[in-house]
């Protein structure tokens, strides 16, 4: 059996990408954060000791190599939705990558989102329409659906750092039912909760997803409460 290959983040997710992490901080950052959850998840390996090809890189993560199309999927995932979590379910769960899939179609495509300005809508509808099928996301390499740079490096005026962050920012031009699917996209279960709320005859499709944020929300209170009375 054949050693692992360490590499270090450059190597997997900068260069494929085509850009230098190091003169991107922000970027640099939410990769880490976002490599750190993949291998909490057990969906990658990490090793922390010292690098193999560089002493000036010895205090920094170094990756095994097999596992950049990993990598490199998860970032494009994290520059459209944003949360780790969401990121690492997408991986591990094929009926939420159907479901996020669909939200992200209707955001960011059929809602012709002014989010536009950071992808190009033709790679996106491709990059949804992949990630709502079987592919393996830890093999299988996504296409890249961003114009010149990731949302991870701010985009916008309001500098947001994925597709459905500077939707959740438009929300207010939306119609409620969008606003709730822009911020539980986002990871804002608290006021996608409270969106939800005021939902009120809307489509099927806006009313099943309405019923899950609800249901959702009040699970997570249920648990923590549970939690709470055990300390």
């Amino acid at each position: 059996m054949a050693a692992n290959r360490w590499i270090t983040l450059q190597q997997a997710v900068g260069d494929p990408l085509g850009i230098p992490l190091a003169r991107h901080p922000s970027l640099r950052n939410a990769v880490n954060t976002l490599v750190k959850a993949l291998a909490k998840a057990e969906l990658i390996t990490l090793q922390q000791d010292r690098f193999e090809y560089s002493a000036s890189e010895k205090k920094r993560l170094s990756l095994n190599a097999a596992d950049r199309t990993c990598l490199v999927n998860a970032v494009l995932l994290q520059g459209v939705f944003a949360e780790p979590k969401i990121v690492i379910k997408l991986f591990t769960d094929s009926a939420m990558r159907v479901t996020y899939s669909a939200w992200a179609k209707t955001l960011l495509i059929d809602q012709q989102s002014k989010a536009g300005q950071g992808f190009l809508p033709s790679r996106l509808i491709g990059f949804l329409d992949i990630l709502a099928g079987n592919d393996d996301l830890k093999t299988e390499l996504l296409p890249n659906p961003f114009s010149d740079t990731l949302p991870q490096m701010g985009i916008g005026p309001t500098h947001c750092t994925s597709l459905l962050h500077l939707a959740a920012v438009q929300a207010a031009a939306l119609s409620q039912g969008y606003i709730m699917m822009a911020y539980y996209l986002n990871g804002d279960i608290e006021k996608a909760y409270q969106a939800a709320l005021e939902v009120r005859g809307a489509a099927p499709a806006l009313e099943q997803y309405r019923d899950l944020i609800i249901r959702d929300y009040r699970d997570s209170r249920a648990v923590k409460a549970l939690l709470d009375d055990w300390r």
